[in-house]
């Protein structure tokens, strides 16, 4: 939901489709409110994709650019996060598909590379919990990093995150069932330690 001040200094609540038919009926406070709610959350998840964060940027300023320069062509929508987060990804993609063709390797969607690791400020300084979490996402594939990154951090349903991953809800939630347990196996079926270290991560910390 998104408040908004009005003269009475009452506030009114938008709901994400609310938001988003504003934005695309040409109210620039609409496209405002939807940059600044979702600028970090798109960073993040982009720096995920690539280290380099000049080349993330880029992607988000054009993914805005492109989406106020066609906003009277946009279908409606009442699920904005995933639809920036999928369109932030493809823009990200391309990037990275030009700069792989230029060395004439091959790179596809489906196996973009996705570098989640829990920070070390999750584990509060432990060396020992630091290595045990690292060491067990390292034993998951790509997909299932995004998929756990995008549940339990970046807050997605699982009809938002089948969106994302473009997988039926059946698929997506049976990669999170799978990659949650593997990685109950790697740390000893310690599940409850897991989630707290997940759901612990300093995401609003503020880019770095």
């Amino acid at each position: 939901m998104y408040r908004f001040e009005v003269m009475e200094k009452k506030q009114i609540i938008l709901s994400d489709k609310e938001l988003w038919t504003d934005f695309i009926s040409g109210k620039n406070e609409a496209f405002r409110t939807i940059y600044e709610t979702y600028f970090f959350d798109l960073f993040k998840y982009g720096c995920y994709f690539s280290e380099d964060e000049d080349l993330v940027k880029d992607c988000i300023q054009d993914l805005f650019i492109n989406l106020y320069n066609y906003r009277l062509k946009l279908k409606l929508t009442d699920k904005i996060k995933p639809y920036l987060l999928t369109s932030l990804k493809r823009n990200i993609f391309n990037k990275l598909r030009s700069e792989s063709a230029q060395k004439k390797r091959q790179l596809r969607l489906d196996s973009l590379s996705f570098d989640y690791s829990f920070p070390e400020e999750t584990c509060e300084k432990d060396d020992n919990k630091i290595v045990l979490l690292q060491n067990a996402m390292s034993k998951l594939t790509t997909r299932q990093r995004e998929a756990i990154y995008l549940k339990y951090v970046a807050g997605l349903s699982y009809e938002e995150l089948s969106t994302v991953l473009n997988l039926s809800y059946q698929a997506s939630r049976n990669l999170i069932c799978h990659g949650m347990e593997r990685l109950r196996i790697v740390i000893s079926n310690k599940t409850l330690f897991l989630l707290s270290m997940i759901r612990k991560v300093p995401y609003l910390n503020g880019v770095h």
